[in-house]
């Protein structure tokens, strides 16, 4: 009978245990998506910066990089996609 009782206690034990795993991966996995989601928002506001940046003119390629913590590269990137559309 207690050899019952304890496999019934281990496989109960178990099932939770495999439960709470699952919720908590659900929610690191949540987690990660939303701190994911926020950086893609503060990137896309750094290029926009920059880009309103570039068409005001409001200092050079060095400039603009240092303000707005983007790579040089980026900016330069950027700048030349505005030119080719201008």
């Amino acid at each position: 009978m207690n050899a019952k009782q304890s496999l019934s206690s281990i496989s109960a034990n178990q099932d939770l245990w495999v439960e709470q795993f699952r919720q908590e991966m659900f929610e690191r996995d949540f987690r990660s998506g939303l701190s994911a989601a926020k950086e893609e928002g503060r990137s896309e506001a750094k290029l926009e910066a920059a880009r309103n940046m570039l068409i005001d003119k409001l200092g050079t390629l060095e400039q603009i990089a240092r303000c707005t913590d983007l790579p040089l590269e980026t900016v330069q990137h950027l700048a030349e996609e505005l030119h080719t559309k201008a």
